[in-house]
């Protein structure tokens, strides 16, 4: 039967049928190393950049109190509003308003009874009697003609009757006379009657008012004898009260009316282009306001510019993200997978962010806020992970700070300073003094650098000494900050500093205090471990502090049945003998999960857990298993993976440290006689069978580290069970002393 040959797409869809999916396997193992939710986390955060960074528009280089070094001029025509320009052309329109003046009622009929009680007054008063603001002023003719008036009933009424005629009269010429304190503020002015409008009354402002009010009342006074016509002038203009008053309140509404009549464009200044709007020197408010107007009226005069620019603005944002990416990918790459720390990362570098692009839009000391928040995050990140780690981050952030506020090279070398600085001497945080101290010196690197930079651009030199101020005030706060924050930054971050394990290694903690009451053996251990522990991790460069700690809570589960563990059986008494096997074996790996709980009971700081959890292992419970193989019956089996700790095995340096130190001090106090080769070789043996058990296969500790570690803990086991001499006094009681019982072999298990 011939073959009839397949068609080529029939063959070709048979063999990708065939083929394995590349993409779908890569695309599975980048979900399961966590690369593509961190991708998506890197593409919110460069969104949210470019939210921050859609202020910089308003971001204005030049703050006030900086130098100008150059007149600036315009890029484009604007109108700029000043504030103060439509304040005094309301205020000069307020001062320009005449004030208003009320009537007073009936001054006029003061006058008349003054007058016509003059008669009665006068009667029988000789001229040296007369009161004294008649003295001087009626004599003479005058006096008799009104003692006269009242020496009779047709007497008095005819004067009267002339008084009234003069009254009436005066009253029609409609004087305006205001009080003296107001006379000089008014000269030169109108003033408002509401009957009459707005005025100007010479009388009432001219230096001679006496001499004048006399001529406008001269026809008036006529009504009198000429003999009487001056005296009765004189005592008018003496008695004469103010005919109008300032009414406040109405003047005050008056002013408002006319500053609000004044038009908002009376505040508006044409700036042409190319025309100077900041003259060389000092910076003033009031230039920066211009500045911000002139930015304002160019960025909205092309929208096709505005767009370039943004794109420009996302790709370099873009770039400088994935540069952030892979640095982190490189250094961090537990960061990749624990997007809960990307995204703790990735908050802190928008929250500091937008601090310095508000700094850059404000018209506060720039240098204090925006230098700021970048060495925070620097700082933060050397204390989270390590100093080379913040100085990535730090230099990456001030590129994105420095491309936010507009800035130049000189504020990158600025910050750059106080980044290397700041990072180089965190190196660890043992004192509370140490972060201010960090800061400190960080601050005097960006006050040389910021002093460096002014002195390159000729600035002068009270500028430079406020700039480098304003950088030292920045470098020292952030110092102050850091200190006051550290908790929340290692309650957010879960990680323990130097200054919270020397805290916890206090004894008067209230586990340690616990451990020592009532697990006093478990306590002497704990210390001895801790000794080992610590000489061993710096002899190989690691956490010796950490180890130390650690030690001290790794047994902090015996508390719960202490008499169980060998070291606390102080009468001889071994619980374990009427116990089965795999009884003794769940008390005895119990302590592990004790140990656990006792820490968050006591909110221990999650770095102490792993010494918990990892200093057995998966070590096997060799006394009980050999116990429950001995009591097996014939033909059954005891599983290994049955009497083997839960573990994990140790995953860091300082546990896998901790783990050959615990199991060394543990069998060295079941010697009942030990000698340096003893010790030596028991130190050799311990820790070839923790290696041949695989339990330092995760611990990233080298075979010369464990070289290292095993001679730094046969020093220390020598140290502390070296040979003494026997003094004579003390022969007796040695002698009388009861002979040490046979260790039962699970002090090396347990």
């Amino acid at each position: 039967m011939p073959i009839v040959p397949a068609k080529p797409g029939t063959r070709r869809a048979h063999i990708r049928a065939g083929r394995p999916d590349t993409f779908r396997q890569w695309w599975e193992l980048r979900r399961a190393d966590g690369s593509v939710g961190s991708f998506w986390i890197a593409v919110v955060f460069v969104a949210l950049v470019m939210v921050v960074m859609s202020l910089r528009a308003q971001v204005i280089p030049l703050k006030p109190g900086q130098f100008a070094p150059h007149d600036i001029v315009a890029r484009t025509a604007f109108v700029y509003h000043d504030i103060d320009q439509l304040t005094e052309a309301r205020n000069k329109a307020r001062s320009d308003q005449p004030r208003v003046y009320r009537e007073e009622p009936n001054p006029w009929d003061f006058i008349q009874g003054k007058l016509n009680d003059l008669p009665s007054r006068l009667a029988g008063l000789s001229e040296a009697e007369l009161p004294p603001e008649l003295q001087g002023v009626v004599e003479g003719a005058a006096l008799t003609r009104l003692r006269e008036a009242g020496t009779s009933d047709n007497k008095k009424a005819s004067y009267e009757d002339q008084v009234a005629a003069f009254v009436e009269s005066a009253r029609k010429v409609d004087l305006i006379v205001i009080p003296d304190e107001s006379r000089l503020a008014e000269v030169d002015r109108s003033i408002v009657i509401p009957r009459r409008g707005s005025v100007r009354g010479e009388l009432t402002f001219a230096p001679k008012m006496h001499e004048e009010l006399g001529a406008r009342l001269q026809r008036s006074v006529e009504a009198f004898p000429a003999i009487m016509q001056p005296v009765v002038m004189r005592l008018t203009l003496k008695w004469l009260r103010p005919t109008h008053t300032l009414d406040e309140s109405a003047t005050a509404q008056a002013m408002a009316r006319a500053a609000e009549a004044v038009p908002k464009n009376a505040g508006d200044i044409v700036f042409a282009a190319n025309q100077v709007i900041v003259p060389r020197g000092e910076v003033r408010d009031r230039d920066w306001q211009v500045l911000r107007a002139e930015s304002a009226a160019f960025n909205a005069g092309d929208d096709r510019s505005g767009w370039i620019n943004a794109l420009g603005l996302l790709l370099l944002v873009s770039v400088l993200t994935g540069i952030l990416c892979a640095y982190i990918a490189e250094f961090q790459p537990r960061i990749v997978r624990n997007h809960a720390r990307g995204l703790s990362i990735a908050l802190l570098l928008l929250a500091t962010l937008l601090v310095a692009q508000l700094a850059g839009i404000s018209s506060q000391p720039f240098y204090v806020f925006a230098l700021a928040p970048t060495l925070l995050v620097s700082m933060i990140m050397s204390i989270v992970y390590d100093r080379r780690f913040g100085i990535g981050i730090g230099a990456i952030h001030a590129l994105l700070v420095t491309l936010a506020v507009s800035e130049d090279t000189g504020f990158l070398l600025i910050l750059m300073a106080g980044i290397a600085t700041a990072c180089v001497m965190l190196d660890e945080i043992r004192t509370r003094s140490k972060l201010i101290e960090v800061g400190g010196l960080a601050a005097v690197a960006m006050i040389v650098a910021a002093g460096a930079v002014g002195l390159l651009q000729a600035d002068p030199l009270s500028f430079i000494v406020r700039n480098c101020l304003h950088a030292g005030a920045a470098g020292l706060g952030v110092g102050f900050i850091i200190l006051g924050i550290l908790p929340f930054i290692e309650k957010l971050f879960r990680i323990t500093t130097s200054m919270t394990l020397l805290e916890l290694a206090d004894v008067s903690q209230p586990l340690l205090r616990r451990i020592a009451a009532e697990a006093p053996g478990t306590w002497n251990h704990s210390l001895q471990v801790a000794a080992m522990a610590e000489e061993a991790a710096e002899a190989i460069a690691g956490n010796s502090l950490l180890c130390r700690v650690g030690s001290y809570y790794h047994d902090c589960g015996k508390i719960n049945k202490p008499e169980y563990f060998v070291e606390n059986q102080h009468d001889g008494v071994n619980r374990h003998i009427n116990l089965s096997p795999s009884v003794s074996l769940l008390i005895i790996i119990g302590h592990v999960k004790d140990g656990i709980e006792l820490a968050k009971e006591y909110n221990l700081p999650t770095s102490i857990f792993p010494f918990i959890q990892q200093h057995h292992g998966t070590t096997l419970v060799e006394f009980f298993y050999d116990r429950a193989i001995r009591q097996a019956e014939a033909g059954s089996d005891v599983s290994e993976t049955q009497y083997r700790y839960p573990g994990p095995k140790p995953k860091s340096r300082e546990a896998g440290i901790i783990m050959l130190a615990d199991c060394c001090e543990s069998a060295a106090r079941a010697m009942s006689e030990p000698t340096p080769g003893l010790l030596e070789n028991l130190v050799e043996e311990m820790t070839r069978r923790r290696l041949d058990d695989g339990q330092l296969d995760d611990c990233e500790l080298t075979m010369r580290d464990i070289e290292r570690i095993k001679r730094s803990l046969l020093k220390s086991l020598l140290g502390i069970y070296h040979s003494r001499i026997a003094y004579p006094s003390n022969a007796g009681i040695l002698e009388s002393a009861p002979k040490a019982q046979p260790d039962s072999g699970a002090s090396v298990a347990m």
